[in-house]
Order: C-alpha cells, then structure tokens, then sequence
C-alpha cells in the first residue's frame, strides 16, 4: 500500500478539498471537494491526483471551448443553426439546427463546415428525374416512394404492373437499367397474360 498522502486545502482546477470521507473502496481515499461553481463532489485521491484527471464538479462539461467557432444564426444549404446542443459532450460539438422543411436535427459542427450536411434528410429525397407516368415492361410508374426500412439516398418508385395488376417498388435503377420484366413476380413464372404493344 502507498504511503498516504493528506490533500486537505489543495486545489485541483476549480477543485478544493475540504475534508476525507469514508471511502466507498478499499485502497482508494474519498475527498469532499467544493467546485468554484459551488457545488460539492466527492472524488477519489487518484481521480485528483492523475494527469488529466478530476477538475471540476461537472461544470466545466457545459462551458464552451476558447476555440469554438460560434455557428448559432449561419445558414449551411436548408439548415439554420439555432444554438449548440448542450445535451451532447463538448466534443464533438454538435448543432441544433432548423431546416427548410420544419424538421429540426442536430448536426456536428464538422459536418455543418465541410458542407457533407446540408439538410435534415429531406434533400435526400430530391428527384433528379420523374419516371411518373413511364412504362418498363410491364411495369407502369405510379409515383415515387420512400421507403424508410431501406438504408441510402436511391429513390423507388410504386410501380403497377399491367399484367397482373400487382403493385411493386422498384430501385430507380433497377427500372432504368435492369430487366423489367423481372420485377413482378408473374412475369417471372409462365407466360405473360398480355402482350406489350409496340
């Protein structure tokens, strides 16, 4: 066992010890500090005495860093950062931001900065061509679709097929580039029930 040493008096950061209290581990000596904020801690010798170690009662989680850029009011594409999310640690800092569509989301400042962000999500689902009203195979295009059990920004499109009457949905490119005859069933097994005019 190391020799004990008395901290009483000391300060660690904004940390003053008052007085030892009974420890709640063997080996391991348990101080009353009183925070500059106020607040009372109890911390361990070793918590206090390590590099990097207890300087504060919690406070200093919530306080700003020097070198924060503030992005409260700046404009990055649909979103509008309102103020920094103090539920989160301080890094990495993260933004609670409006965006265009009403949706509110919070966004890290590197992502708002660097421009991979730009939007709650709803950018996402922008058209970049309408099949509306197109016609692959069998298969007419109703209208496009989201589907959010499906992972990446591809949009499917509700397809009626004209053969059977199924209603599908179809990955853009499956439509514009793969077989569209193979993406209602029935047309997979048998004969078509019509034929396609020309």
């Amino acid at each position: 066992m190391g020799k004990f040493i008395d901290l009483t008096g000391r300060t660690f950061g904004r940390l003053t010890v008052m007085e030892r209290v009974v420890d709640k581990q063997r080996g391991r000596p348990l101080w009353r500090c009183k925070c500059e904020c106020g607040n009372e801690v109890e911390v361990t010798s070793t918590r206090l005495l390590r590099n990097n170690g207890t300087r504060s009662c919690g406070c200093l989680r919530s306080q700003e860093s020097p070198g924060l850029i503030d992005l409260a009011g700046m404009t990055f594409g649909k979103l509008t950062v309102i103020e920094r999310d103090k539920t989160v640690p301080r890094k990495p800092t993260k933004w609670i931001c409006a965006c265009e569509c009403g949706n509110t989301v919070s966004v890290l400042s590197t992502s708002l900065r660097s421009g991979s962000t730009t939007s709650c999500g709803c950018s996402q689902f922008t058209l970049q061509y309408d099949l509306t009203g197109q016609t692959f195979g069998f298969l007419e295009v109703v209208e496009p679709t989201k589907n959010e059990m499906l992972s990446g920004n591809e949009i499917r499109w509700k397809c009626l097929c004209k053969n059977c009457g199924r209603t599908v949905e179809v990955g853009s490119y499956w439509l514009r580039n793969g077989n569209p005859y193979g993406h209602c069933n029935c047309s997979r097994f048998g004969r078509a029930k019509i034929s396609l005019q020309t």
